[in-house]
């Protein structure tokens, strides 16, 4: 939907919300009104016709009182005066005396006279047929008592007064009864108000319009029963001082339909009002805003499809449209500044793109070649097309590496935001049908989901780096082959100093002559490790030293029982150039022990010594070699010497660059630190 059919529909919703308020308010308010007016009217109204009913019963009453204390009426129901009716009871004195019925009873409740006339045609009215029994029903024939009130007979309303017939002076006894009425017909109910319609109805009806009780408590009930008519009820009472029929008052709500049409007409004025305005509103709506804003709309439509960002859109007047006119208007000055800038960082990539010195192309999520420099068109024979590159990667790519180019794009797709790059090499077939090796550098673009992909020929290079590696293995194969051969020839001197030790019996020769094997044996098993081992440029220290110790041990008898050895090396690796005279020194401070550490001590003491060695912190090691035995002479200083195994451990210390430390406490305990010295790598 426009603009402009949302302001008109905006515009309709705000007149009809404040014309729906404005007749919720008037009726809630004017109807409240109304209502309270014109029931307090007729409320006055029914107090008004009761009060005249009330003043025509007390009427009835003192002309019932004269006619009754009247001594020709007191013959006559005697039976002594036969001519009073000829003589009084004609129809001029039911006009005069404003009467629709006189009855004269004796004092047995027998009739003797009795007449209902119609006082607008001054014509007889039929007397119903069971006249006495409705007299005897509503109790009128009571000789010693007055009575009055408002019954109904042969479903006719009247107000009726009965008294009993006494002489002039009001002595008696009662000879009779003297019963007076008037009917309270339509046109007696229509004098009483002129704007009101009265009605009577009997308590024995069937169809009460309201529950009796309510007006048993409230002489008067008012309620507008609808939106024409006001209705009042209240009660009239009958001989016995019982209710006897209800008295309703209907008023026209003449108030309440002038208010109606005071809230019709100003509604319509509010309406003809409201149009005008929101056609005012909407002209200038349409005339400042809309209009200014189809020119601005039109015109970056049209920048947008001829892309000209050198265009402007027309700046008109000065508020908020002419600033965002000119905002965009800067917008576009910057788009063009951009589009200029990108355009030459465009051409600058492209000659990058050409110039790499290597075969560069663009691919899609599907390999597709969208773009290629005239480095791969070379290699590959690959022309362009004027439609585009119709080729696709896999075109060129050798069989065996085809999954592996798929799944190496999808990780890069996958992995965008935190790997962009990927290093591989891969098997392509050039234009002449030769398989090739190329070292690839794959980059993912994110924004347009393709891959950048760089190509380098590195067959010659591969080729070189097989004849090294082949080179570099038969160098590794003769240099396990030296250690072999010097390991073997470390064997043999060792056999050959044991067969000269069997041609001695100089115990002290002897044992000359076990010293020197167990160095020669130390050293021999480092070359045994270094052939052995997948890497000739270190020893594993723990099984070195495990295999040290336990060659030792066999050698000096160390396994008897009572010895003890403890041996705790960390795992790590060393240099041959540091392993080997660490191994002198463990050799030497061992034997040493062996030899010298237990002289003097008792049997069946445990004869312990511990070997540790372990890496600290810095790239720093500490050899610790200590034992329970007597201890070195406090005469011996270990630095200063003529010991050639103590000689040994200091010379081969300095070696390691390492400090040494003893401590003479229950026994000896040397503690040597040092780090492994730099030397230069070997094939």
């Amino acid at each position: 939907m426009k603009l402009r059919g949302k302001i008109l529909i905006i515009i309709a919703l705000i007149f009809l919300l404040v014309v729906a308020s404005f007749l919720v308010i008037s009726e809630a308010i004017f109807t409240a009104s109304s209502t309270e007016t014109e029931n307090q009217y007729t409320t006055m109204v029914l107090n008004n016709t009761l009060n005249a009913l009330n003043d025509d019963l007390s009427n009835l009453n003192n002309t019932a009182n004269d006619w009754s204390q009247y001594d020709a009426a007191y013959e006559f129901v005697s039976g002594s005066n036969p001519s009073f009716k000829e003589r009084s009871l004609l129809d001029a004195t039911f006009s005069r005396l404003n009467l629709n019925l006189i009855i004269f009873t004796d004092e047995n409740g027998n009739i003797l006279f009795a007449k209902a006339l119609d006082l607008q045609t001054m014509s007889d009215i039929p007397l119903p047929l069971n006249l006495s029994e409705e007299i005897t029903y509503n109790n009128l024939t009571q000789n010693s008592k007055d009575s009055s009130g408002f019954i109904f007979i042969n479903g006719t309303p009247l107000i009726v007064v009965s008294k009993p017939v006494l002489k002039s002076d009001g002595q008696g006894p009662a000879q009779g009864t003297l019963i007076m009425g008037r009917y309270l017909n339509e046109f007696e109910l229509e004098n009483l108000s002129e704007n009101a319609n009265i009605t009577l109805i009997p308590l024995t009806s069937s169809n009460l319009p309201m529950d009796i009780q309510s007006l048993v408590n409230s002489p008067t009930y008012v309620q507008a029963v609808n939106t024409s008519t006001t209705v009042g009820y209240s009660l009239l009472y009958g001989i016995s001082g019982h209710p006897s029929m209800i008295l309703k008052v209907e008023i026209p709500r003449m108030i309440y339909k002038t208010y109606e049409k005071a809230t019709f007409y100003l509604t319509l004025s509010i309406v003809i009002v409201g149009i005008m305005a929101a056609i005012l509103v909407y002209y200038n709506i349409d005339k400042n805003l809309l209009r200014r804003l189809e020119k601005i709309t039109t015109s970056v439509l049209k920048i947008k499809n001829t892309n000209d960002l050198s265009s402007r859109i027309p700046v008109l007047g000065d508020d908020e449209l002419s600033h965002l006119a000119l905002s965009v208007n800067e917008m576009l000055q910057s788009l063009e500044k951009s589009n200029i800038q990108l355009e030459k960082s465009e051409e600058g990539y492209r000659t990058i793109f050409e110039n790499t010195g290597t075969a560069m192309i663009m691919i899609n999520a599907d390999l597709d070649i969208i773009l290629a420099n005239s480095e791969f068109q070379r290699i590959f024979g690959l022309k362009p097309h004027p439609e585009g590159i119709e080729k696709n990667l896999m075109d060129y790519v050798v069989t065996g590496d085809g999954n592996k180019l798929r799944k190496l794009t999808h990780q890069l797709r996958e992995s965008k935001p935190t790997k962009v790059i990927q290093n591989s090499q891969f098997q392509l077939l050039n234009k002449n049908g030769s398989v090739r090796d190329f070292f690839a550098t794959l980059g993912y673009i994110s924004g347009d989901d393709e891959t950048l992909i760089s190509l380098i020929d590195v067959t010659e290079h591969n080729q070189a780096v097989n004849h090294i590696k082949s080179s570099l293995q038969e160098k590794e194969i003769l240099l396990r082959e030296i250690h072999h051969r010097v390991k073997n020839n470390l064997q043999i001197i060792s056999a050959l100093l044991m067969l000269q030790a069997e041609e001695t019996d100089n115990q002290e020769l002897l044992l000359k002559y076990k010293e020197s094997e167990n160095r020669i044996h130390s050293m021999a098993l480092i070359h045994e490790r270094m052939y052995q081992s997948q890497d000739l440029s270190s020893i594993d220290v723990k099984d070195y030293v495990d295999s040290l110790i336990h060659d030792l041990t066999y050698s000096y008898g160390f396994d008897s029982p009572g010895h003890e050895m403890k041996v705790d090396v960390g795992e790590f690796s060393l240099s041959m150039e540091t392993i080997m005279p660490l191994g002198l020194i463990i050799n030497e401070l061992v034997s040493n022990s062996m030899k010298y550490a237990f002289k003097g001590v008792e049997e069946d003491e445990t004869k312990l010594i511990s070997v540790r060695l372990q890496a600290v912190e810095n790239e720093e090691y500490q050899l610790e070699v200590c034992d329970n035995g007597i201890g070195l002479p406090e005469d011996i200083d270990f630095k200063n010497t003529s010991s050639l195994g103590l000689q040994l451990v200091n010379e081969l210390t300095k070696q390691l660059d390492g400090t040494i430390k003893v401590v003479v406490d229950h026994g000896t305990r040397f503690i040597i630190s040092f780090q492994e010295p730099e030397y230069k790598e070997r094939f």
